[in-house]
C-alpha cells in the first residue's frame, strides 16, 4: 500500500469532482489534500460503481464492504455508516430502487430503456425481490397518454436533460402504486467500456448456443455464437452474451437470460474488486470516468454503503424473482395495435399487477392476486347504464365481470351483494363492499333470481349506487 501512496505522491493529478462527493470536497477546500484522501475518492467511487452495475450480484454474494475491509480501507480513512440514519422507505420496511439500462449514444433509441428492474428490499426479513418490468408494457404517462413504459426515460430527457430516470420512477410509482425511493440508470456503452478497462472477464459458458436474431445498431439482425466452456470475453462479447433473447439449446427464456446476466455481473465484480485492480490507479480512474459519463443515480454515498451493509446480510435463497408476463396465468396479455407489439393489463386494470408487487414478499398473497374474482352485475333500478358504469369501475379495480344486465325487478333501494362462495373469500367480499361504498350482503339469492353459475358474487344495484357512481 505504501508503494501505491508513494506513486501517487509523485504524480500531479486532479480527481474529477463527482456530485455525491461534493460535501467531502468542501471539507478539503483551502487545504492541501492528503495522499489518503486522493486515494480514498477513487476507492469510494469503485465501490459505488460496482454496486450500481452489479446490484443483483452484490445482494447474493460477498459485499463490496468485505472486499474493501481486506485492504483496511474503512479503518485507514475512518469511513463509517451511521446506524441512526435510515434509508428512504426503511421506516416502512420496504426500500424500492428502480434499475434502468439503456443503449446510450450510438444506439438506436439511445434513451429507451431495454432493461427495467424494480428492486425491493425488506430489511427486517433480509429479503430482496427483483421484479422485471417488460419494456413493451403500455402504461399511462402524464402528458403523453398511453405509451410503452420504456419511453418514460426518453420523455423525461426531452423535458430536461438528466431527468429521465426521475420521470421513469414517477411513471413506475403511479402504475404500481408504490413509492420509488431511489433510481440508478446505466447505459450499455458504459458497461462495455468498464469490462474493457478491466481487461476483460472470464465466463464459463455452461450451454453453448447460437442466436440468429441478435439486433444490430442499424435495426438489423446478426448471429452471435457462444461455445461451451471457459472463455475470456471483452465488453461487447460479454454484453451480447448477457442480452441474447433468442438463443438455441434452451437459452431463449427469461430465466436463462437472467442466469447469464448474473454470470456476467459476478465476473465483473470478481475482476473489479480484485487486489490487482485496487493497486491500479489507471483502472480506478478509468472506472471513475465511466461512472461520470454513463451512470445517473440519486443515491448518496452513505446510502450506497448502507445498501451494501444490507446486501451482505441477504442470502441467495432470500432473493425473489418475478417476471411480469403474458402467459395463461400472467397479469398481462399481448396485442398488436397499429403494427406495434404491446403488453396490456387484463381488463385494462393494473390492480392485479399492483397486488402482486405489493405482496411480493408474501408468496401466498401473490398466488391469490393471480386469481380473478368473478362477479355478475345486475341493474336493480330503472337508471339507464348503471350496471355498465359500475362494471367499468369494478374492472378497473381488478374484478372480472362475467355478465351485466337488468335484474328481474327494478325496485331496489339499496345495493345487495350475494356471496356465492360460502364465506370462503371474506377478504375479497370486504374489498368489493369498499369499492361499492354501500352494500348489504346475503349468503345466497332467492330461488327466483336468475344468475350465472360460475361467479363468486352477484351484485344487484340499488338506487343508492347512482350517487356513488357519479361521485367516482
Amino acid at each position: 500500500m505504501l508503494i501505491v501512496f508513494n506513486y501517487l505522491k509523485g504524480r500531479k493529478m486532479q480527481i474529477p469532482k463527482i456530485n455525491f462527493l461534493e460535501h467531502l470536497e468542501k471539507k478539503s477546500q483551502g487545504k492541501k489534500r492528503s495522499v489518503s484522501k486522493l486515494f480514498f475518492y477513487p476507492l469510494t467511487f469503485l465501490a459505488i460503481f460496482i454496486l450500481v452495475f452489479s446490484f443483483q450480484v452484490l445482494l447474493s454474494g460477498e459485499s463490496v464492504e468485505e472486499n474493501l475491509k481486506k485492504i483496511n480501507i474503512f479503518s485507514n480513512f475512518g469511513f463509517s455508516v451511521s446506524q441512526d440514519k435510515l434509508l428512504k422507505g426503511e421506516n416502512d420496511d420496504r426500500v424500492n430502487i428502480l434499475l434502468l439500462g439503456m443503449g446510450g449514444e450510438g444506439h438506436p433509441g439511445p434513451y429507451l430503456t431495454d432493461t427495467m428492474i424494480l428492486a425491493s428490499i425488506k430489511p427486517s426479513e433480509k429479503k430482496v425481490a427483483l421484479i422485471s418490468i417488460p419494456r413493451d408494457l403500455s402504461v399511462p404517462m402524464p402528458g403523453y397518454g398511453w405509451r410503452k413504459i420504456n419511453n418514460a426515460n426518453h420523455f423525461g430527457e426531452i423535458q430536461k436533460e438528466g431527468s429521465g430516470p426521475e420521470f421513469a420512477a414517477q411513471v413506475v410509482s403511479q402504475v404500481f402504486d408504490i413509492p420509488i425511493d431511489y433510481y440508478v440508470r446505466v447505459d450499455f456503452s458504459g458497461f462495455e467500456k468498464m469490462i474493457n478497462e478491466l481487461g476483460g472477464i472470464k465466463i464459463n459458458v455452461e450451454n453453448g448456443f447460437a442466436d440468429p436474431q441478435f439486433p444490430t445498431d442499424d435495426y438489423g439482425y446478426q448471429t452471435v455464437i457462444f461455445k461451451q466452456g471457459w472463455q475470456k470475453m471483452n465488453g461487447q462479447t460479454a454484453l451480447n452474451y448477457a442480452r441474447s433473447r433468442h438463443g438455441t439449446n434452451n437459452e431463449n427464456s427469461d430465466f436463462a437470460r437472467s442466469k447469464r446476466q448474473q454470470q456476467v455481473l459476478q465476473a465483473v465484480k470478481d475482476e473489479a474488486l480484485s487486489f490487482t485492480t485496487f493497486l491500479s490507479y489507471h483502472k480506478i480512474s478509468a472506472l471513475m470516468k465511466m461512472y461520470q459519463e454513463h451512470v445517473v443515480t440519486n443515491l448518496d454515498v452513505w446510502e450506497i454503503f448502507k445498501l451494501v451493509k444490507l446486501g451482505k446480510k441477504i442470502d441467495k435463497q432470500n432473493i425473489i424473482n418475478l417476471v411480469l408476463e403474458n402467459g395463461d396465468t400472467g397479469p398481462l396479455y399481448a396485442t398488436n395495435i397499429g403494427g406495434a407489439y404491446l403488453l396490456l393489463p387484463r381488463d385494462m386494470s393494473f390492480y392485479q399487477v399492483q397486488q402482486m408487487v405489493k405482496d411480493i414478499f408474501e408468496p401466498a398473497q401473490v398466488a391469490k392476486a393471480k386469481e380473478k374474482i368473478k362477479v355478475e352485475v345486475q341493474n336493480g333500478t330503472k337508471i339507464e347504464g348503471l350496471a355498465y358504469q359500475t362494471s367499468l369501475a369494478l374492472r378497473n379495480k381488478g374484478f372480472e365481470v362475467i355478465k351485466i344486465g337488468n335484474a328481474q325487478q327494478q325496485n331496489y333501494e339499496k345495493t345487495v351483494i350475494y356471496d356465492l362462495t360460502n364465506g370462503q373469500k371474506a377478504a375479497e367480499l370486504e374489498n368489493l363492499k369498499n369499492q361499492l361504498k354501500t352494500a348489504t350482503t346475503s349468503n345466497g339469492p332467492e330461488s327466483t333470481i336468475i344468475y350465472s353459475s360460475n361467479i363468486d358474487f352477484l351484485i344487484i344495484l340499488g338506487q343508492d349506487q347512482q350517487t356513488i357512481t357519479k361521485a367516482d
